[in-house]
């Protein structure tokens, strides 16, 4: 009941609420409590409604409870003898916990101005009443404001009435009503920029209500409001503020009121949103509720009862795809960090798969496992997803299998696609420890053994039973376990050997693994986990634990592992552990476990595709020369763009490509360097310390022979690869840990190409970690909706009047406060395959920016850029046509910017895309015209309305008068094949002069204006439109 005290408590009418069963008076609003000279409320509560409001004892002989009914109201007069003032009366009741309560409001129809404007207040009273009913005659907060709605615009007899609610810094349109044959703005009026129209909340902050009679009147001092409102077919408005707390969150206002409603609003709308602040502060409520039943308070996914709430409705339209991810690491990070460190690296992985993943059905179905569905997407396209979280888990350095599973057509079980994902995720870890030298893990389900391993299987269940042949030969024969044991193991390098009791959790282990591995004694309790502290890589002590785990809980007999370990001196060493576990009859328990560790031969080191030793002859070398106090110079180097190489060629041409340059590199340099195979496509150069040469010049070969190699595959790239520096020792740094930054710098090297080298440094760490938090934050940011993204416009104006007649759009995004370089960022969107949803993005926006400035300049123009990733795109042109219909925008106000390298790229996709751009009205621009070879060419053989002219033609008009005279007869050309020509990049008045003489169309540049938000553009077309009117010459009277 509060949110209806709160919403009485400042109206500007009496009200008291009272027990229909006993009189007692329950709340009064403050109006009525000052009236009655009450401070506070023990004065009133429990009294009698007859004893306080008409001096009676006993209940009133004109009562209405018997007579109220929910949702009604029952009106009258009556002149109160405690405060001697006639009232027009409002009865009704409501039910709250089984309890009836009797609600009345009375509003003084003998003050002087109701005396005199008697139809101006009743008719107030009558719009309060209905309203206070369409509150009440539903439990639903939505539903019922949408019918405060439509009573309010049926009885302002307005165009439309409507919501809007702050979200940060942008304010949205979240309810409506329109009148018949009006059209719905909804959709087109979300996420607008506060400061657009920040002057109106300015003033309803101040508690007045905004009432424009004439749009027109705002025109020039408000512009970006005119250019907002305008499209809509406004003429006039009226709009209140929506309290919450004491600051306005919204507003709520009525379109072209009929001109008698007119003087109704401020007064009435000072109450009206008291009415939908209860309602939006219940429907809050309500989501509350629904988002604690339905999602994980810790990370803000949706939680298991979601999953099986939605998987009625999930996946039955084929085409679904499912990701499975494992946190895994939680319990030694809750052990050895505590519970926060624990809550963050699960939240880290929400964020990691909620940022890359193209969906909202992003659920935590366990503690450290999380599932995410991806509705209507093609296998290509759901793959490519998969592969970019993959490459956010790796770059974030943190601990996450991934598994997968796709369902094309049909009716798709959800459920079952979750196992198969499940089921791949284990897969996928085998794989990946498989290509980097260890035995993976083995599935959740019946262990696989390998063939060559089948002699433990088949002696693993002899082991189990008192009656076989080897307890036989025991109980018959003399024998000394523990000589057996030291026979086995005494004076022997390769192999270490254990057994132990699992209920004791205590264990054996041989005479070399104590001494080699720190051991204090043969007995040792707990030696799973203190093998696991041995185990140097985080990556791998997870899976070693989670292998551990999996063996108990899926009541497996064999473990069979590959790892790196730390001998007693620190030195990393390769090893595969073999194990056998019994267990008791019904697999309730286990019982005994004993097993084998052997050091890992050298052959799988080597990589098949570079030839290079990897990454354990890399560590190897580091120990070797940290023992024998020796400086290695190490050069780590990156082959650039493989992804996109093997996207479009193939991976076996990249593996070729790759193996022919390590060729090479082997032949020249391997007398001076020692190279190694490392993560993804990145080696390690070794430089021999009797090396004469500098890390620079080796660093030169090799990036020579890199580039040489790409050039004879027909691999054209603008930096083939990048290189970074550093020294081992390296202060504390371990083996793992040194390349580990050597990778990082490697990062850094590829985004700072002004550098041939990039050492080791503080500053270069910090941009490496500044860059991937970039790379993750632009994910987010595209898939959260384009959050911290805006459009920016550069105006072009007429080369005859220097006006702004159109404009080019370009595109920013901010990261930390600060706008970061398109030229960074638009690779990073490219290389993370989003940039199709960026471009879309932008086109909607330039679409709609321009119905908004048209409403000052009807033949106003925009300019986007179109790539070959959105001609690629089947689906854009569909985009394209929707999104018009949408804004009902003409595409005679749109042109479409494409380069010359992008137009001789793929010409029948180009062809394809101009011919359906012209059917939409949908001009188009050759932009950087003159920056070829062919740009003759290029304006015969392809259609384009407008040439821009590349800035870099300005320098050589100012070198010469020949040049100048020649970019004047391609400007003459244009025109002769009826094109228009603009001039890009003038940013002097003695460029502008020359180009004017040269006769192009329109100028883009500084000199007359650099790229500017959007309203600042709304405020130069309506400044410019208010000078031409003052420059207009006066009406001639006849």
């Amino acid at each position: 009941m509060n949110f209806l005290l709160e919403f009485f408590e400042e109206l500007d009418e009496l009200v008291y609420i009272s027990d229909q069963e006993t009189y007692e008076i329950i709340y009064m609003n403050r109006l009525l409590r000052e009236s009655l000279g009450y401070t506070h409320e023990k004065e009133y509560l429990g009294k009698k409604c007859h004893q306080v409001l008409q001096g009676i004892e006993s209940p009133c002989f004109f009562c209405t409870n018997a007579a109220l009914e929910p949702g009604q109201m029952i009106s009258w007069t009556y002149k109160n003898p405690v405060l001697n003032k006639r009232y027009l009366i409002k009865d009704s009741m409501f039910e709250h916990e089984g309890r009836k309560y009797r609600i009345e409001i009375a509003i003084d129809i003998d003050g002087e101005v109701v005396r005199k404007t008697p139809y101006y207040y009743a008719r107030i009273e009558s719009i309060l009443s209905k309203c206070f009913q369409q509150v009440f005659t539903t439990t639903d907060p939505e539903q019922s404001l949408e019918k405060v709605l439509a009573y309010i615009g049926k009885a302002f007899s307005c165009d439309r009435v409507y919501v809007f609610e702050l979200n940060g810094s942008a304010v949205s349109n979240t309810y409506e009503w329109c009148a018949e044959g009006v059209s719905h703005q909804k959709d087109i009026l979300q996420n607008i920029p506060v400061q657009s129209v920040q002057w109106m909340f300015d003033l309803m902050e101040e508690g007045q209500i905004v009432t424009i009679s004439d749009l027109e009147s705002i025109r020039v001092p408000h512009p970006a409001a005119y250019a907002i409102f305008k499209p809509q077919d406004i003429h006039s408005l009226g709009q209140g503020p929506i309290w919450d707390e004491g600051k306005v969150v919204g507003f709520l206002g009525v379109d072209n009121p009929n001109e008698e409603t007119v003087s109704l609003i401020p007064p009435l709308f000072k109450v009206l949103g008291y009415f939908v602040t209860t309602l939006l502060r219940r429907r809050d409520l309500l989501r509350k509720l629904n988002a604690l039943s339905f999602q994980d308070s810790l990370t803000g996914a949706y939680n298991r009862n979601a999953m099986f709430e939605h998987s009625a409705s999930l996946g039955k339209k084929g085409h679904v795809g499912v990701v499975y991810c494992d946190i895994t690491g939680l319990k030694q990070t809750n052990d050895t960090m505590g519970h926060n460190a624990g809550d963050e690296l699960i939240r880290y992985g929400y964020r990691l798969i909620a940022g890359v993943m193209e969906t909202p059905w992003v659920y935590r179905s366990g503690g450290d496992e999380f599932v995410a569905v991806v509705e209507d997407v093609s296998e290509e396209e759901f793959q490519s997803q998969v592969d970019r979280l993959r490459q956010a888990a790796k770059e974030g350095h943190r601990p996450v299998a991934i598994g997968h599973a796709y369902c094309a057509e049909g009716i798709c079980d959800l459920e079952e696609l979750i196992l198969r994902a499940d089921e791949n995720m284990y897969e996928n870890k085998r794989e990946y420890y498989k290509e980097n030298g260890r035995h993976a893990v083995t599935s959740r389900h019946d262990f696989q053994r390998e063939e060559s391993d089948q002699g433990l299987s088949t002696i693993c269940p002899a082991l189990g039973t008192v009656d076989s042949l080897f307890y036989q030969f025991l109980r018959t024969t003399y024998h000394d376990m523990e000589f057996l044991f030291r026979s086995i193991s005494q004076q022997n390098t390769a192999s270490y050997f254990y057994f132990g009791d699992m209920q004791k959790d205590l264990f054996y282990i041989s005479d070399n693994m104590r001494d080699e591995f720190g051991f204090e004694s043969n007995v040792v309790p707990g030696l799973f986990q203190a093998w696991g502290d041995r185990i140097p890589q985080e990556k791998a002590r997870e899976i070693y634990f989670k292998e551990l785990k999996s063996l108990l809980q899926e009541k497996r007999e064999v473990h069979d592992l590959r790892y790196q370990v730390k001998d007693r001196d620190g030195r990393h060493i390769w090893i595969r552990c073999y194990g056998i576990l019994k267990w008791n009859e019904d697999k309730t328990r286990p019982l005994f476990f004993s097993g084998r560790i052997t050091h890992q031969d050298t052959a799988f080191v080597v990589d098949p595709v570079t030839n290079f030793p990897r990454e354990s002859a890399f560590f190897s070398r580091l120990d070797r020369a940290k023992a024998e106090g020796e400086k290695l110079r190490t050069i780590g180097f990156a082959f650039n763009h493989i992804a996109e190489i093997n996207s479009t060629r193939g991976r076996s041409f990249s593996d070729h490509l790759i193996s022919t340059i390590t060729g090479e590199l082997n032949h020249r340099l391997s007398d001076r360097v020692a190279f190694y195979r490392l993560e993804g496509m990145r080696c390690a150069a070794v430089i021999d310390p009797r090396c004469q040469e500098s890390p620079w010049q080796l660093a030169g070969e090799i990036r020579q022979v890199i580039t040489e190699g790409y050039r004879l595959m027909g691999i054209s790239v603008r930096t083939p690869s990048s290189f970074a520096l550093m020294d081992y020792p390296q202060g504390p740094l371990m083996p793992a840990d040194f390349l580990e930054q050597l990778v990082s710098l490697c990062r850094v090297a590829k985004q700072d190409t002004s550098h041939m080298l990039v050492e080791y440094s503080d500053v270069s760490i910090q941009k490496m970690r500044h860059m991937s938090n970039m790379a993750l934050a632009l994910s987010r940011d595209v898939l959260q909706g384009m959050v911290n993204f805006r459009i920016v416009v550069q105006p072009v104006v007429s080369t005859y009047t220097g006006e702004a007649i159109g404009g080019e759009v370009l595109l920013r995004w901010n990261f930390e406060g600060k706008d970061v370089s398109p030229a960074i960022f638009v690779p990073m969107l490219e290389k993370e395959k989003i940039i199709h949803l960026v471009g879309r993005w932008v086109f909607e926006q330039a679409v709609c920016t321009c119905m908004r400035l048209v409403a000052y300049r009807p033949d106003f123009y925009l300019t986007f850029n179109v790539s070959l990733h959105q001609m690629e795109d089947d689906t854009f042109l569909d985009f394209m046509r929707d999104t018009l219909e949408k804004y009902q925008v003409s595409g005679e106000h749109l042109v479409a910017e494409m380069t010359e390298s992008s137009m001789d790229e793929q010409p029948e996709k180009l062809y394809h895309f101009v011919e359906a751009c012209e059917k939409m009205g949908i001009r188009m621009a050759l932009d950087d015209f003159g920056s070829g070879y062919s740009s003759l060419r290029m304006l015969l053989q392809y259609p384009s309305a407008i040439i821009k002219l590349d800035r870099s033609l300005l320098g050589e008009m100012i070198e010469s008068e020949k040049k100048s005279d020649f970019i004047s007869s391609i400007v003459y050309a244009c025109h002769r094949f009826g094109k228009k020509v603009c001039m890009e990049g003038v940013e002097t008045e003695e460029q502008n002069g020359l180009i004017q003489e040269a006769g192009c169309d329109m100028i883009q540049g500084y000199y007359y204006h650099r790229p500017m938000e959007v309203d600042s553009l709304y405020g130069l077309l309506a400044q410019e439109q208010k000078n031409q009117e003052k420059s207009a010459p006066e009406p001639v009277e006849m």
